[in-house]
């Protein structure tokens, strides 16, 4: 039987990334093959995000650039824009199947389905039509955190799924709406899975959610999670994936003190100006990002620190914007992942008024930018000389050559020889030595020494 061809999209967020590496590996462990977005293949999977108007257009120009690239092909469509507008993405295509976010995780089974059933034998549209309609139960049914892997193919430093949805309400949002309100992975289940991991001889693993200050389980909040994940285990580190500034307290403080907790922190800021964040139903002003900025510097050597901002929001006018400009350049973020507003369907900024026409909005975008730019050379500057521990991601086979990722997030290339037998997903001691030619990324390496 030829095997079946799956390739994968993933738009958006770190959790849409890791549940697309789970539906991937179930593929492979049924004998698939796995090939990149943009090849031909039997079979396209892509995972949307409902974040901004931009996101849901490339999602609809992936699909049909993929029925167009294999008109036989089928189209499965899931994630947070199938959940808010799968009728938007039905209507792209006869062969698109549209799987609602809170079904995502049935998708889990199709992979072991087809190669009970189809066994590359008729049409693979209609054998994933049974697949859907032999669907047994409701979202109710279906375990959300059913994602986790136990091999990654797409990435060499795992990721652990610990929350999911968001209690918030934040009038630019509607992932709350996809994703529903916040749930958690039961603690000890959390630690089971830690724990294979570093069995496996993974080096770290990435603590993933929509909102993660939201998680709750066993009497723990997150601070208290990732202090038992820590004592519980030997070795492995741990990586944060996104954090709200309010919730950055004492306890929050003492967890991110950790030797074994990656000095590394995305924090969701979304505006430096108060009364920006007040129209946007943010739960803290432009004081306390100051104060969490300051405590988190006050407790590891110049971790890497990132934000989200959003450009343009309904009236946020050049005095507020030069407000959000000017902490920025006072807080000096190792880098800003700046967009413009998009009114999203269903919420309340939607329907905000003053709109702020695109081209402001999009040169303030270009103003964040590059502020994001000189924040990330001046923290490479500092870093000059200096020994951090690396995963490993990728190695060049018959080369001393290796790109990974630093423990302060930076993407560095180790070029040199005694780099052993290391393999993906492992860690190694490098001194940063300067920053890169290389367009993929930003630092060149060599060994640390070592007695």
């Amino acid at each position: 039987m030829t095997r079946l061809r799956v390739a994968f999209q993933t738009l958006g967020c770190k959790l849409n990334q890791l549940e697309t590496e789970s539906v991937a590996d179930t593929f492979l462990d049924a004998g698939a093959e796995l090939v990149p977005s943009h090849a031909p293949a039997d079979l396209y999977v892509v995972n949307t995000c409902t974040v901004t108007s931009k996101a849901e257009q490339k999602a609809r120009h992936d699909i049909r650039a993929a029925l167009a690239r294999e008109p036989h092909a089928i189209v499965v469509a899931t994630g947070c824009y199938a959940q808010m507008e799968p009728a938007a993405l039905a209507a792209l295509g006869e062969r698109v199947v549209v799987i609602s976010g809170d079904l995502k995780a049935s998708l889990l089974s199709l992979a072991r389905w087809l190669s009970d059933n189809w066994q590359g034998h008729g049409d693979l549209f209609h054998a994933v039509l049974e697949w859907q309609a032999a669907l047994r139960g409701d979202a109710s049914s279906l375990d959300r955190f059913a994602f986790h892997p136990e091999h990654f193919a797409m990435h060499s430093r795992p990721a652990l799924k610990i929350q999911d949805g968001c209690n918030n309400r934040c009038n630019f949002c509607r992932v709350c709406l996809a994703r529903g309100p916040s749930v958690s992975l039961p603690a000890r289940e959390a630690l089971a899975r830690v724990r294979r991991l570093e069995e496996s001889g993974k080096a770290e693993v990435v603590l993933t959610g929509i909102n993660l200050a939201q998680y709750r389980s066993d009497g723990f909040d997150f601070p208290g999670l990732l202090s038992f994940l820590a004592k519980e285990t030997a070795s492995i580190k741990f990586r944060i994936s996104s954090y709200e500034p309010e919730r950055i307290d004492d306890a929050f403080l003492a967890a991110f003190a950790d030797s074994r907790v990656r000095p590394h922190l995305h924090l969701s800021v979304q505006s430096g100006c108060t009364e920006t964040l007040r129209r946007m139903a943010r739960p803290y002003g432009a004081e306390e990002v100051r104060r969490a900025v300051q405590a988190l510097r006050a407790v590891r050597d110049d971790p890497f620190l990132a934000a989200d901002i959003i450009a343009g929001f309904p009236g946020e006018t050049d005095a507020e914007f030069e407000t959000t400009i000017d902490l920025l350049s006072e807080l000096e973020f190792a880098w800003i992942h700046a967009f413009p507003f998009s009114p999203r369907p269903g919420t309340r900024a939607a329907t905000m008024r003053p709109h702020i026409p695109e081209r402001v909005a999009g040169t303030r975008v270009e103003r964040l930018l590059a502020l994001a730019a000189c924040g990330k050379a001046a923290y490479i500057g500092r870093w000059l000389g200096r020994e951090v521990e690396m995963v490993v991601e990728r190695a060049f086979s018959g080369t001393p050559r290796m790109i990974g990722t630093t423990e302060n997030y930076l993407k560095a290339e180790l070029i040199g020889n005694g780099n052993g037998n290391l393999l993906p997903g492992r860690a190694v001691n490098i001194v940063l030595q300067g920053a890169s030619k290389n367009g993929d990324v930003e630092m060149t390496a060599r060994l640390a020494d070592r007695a």
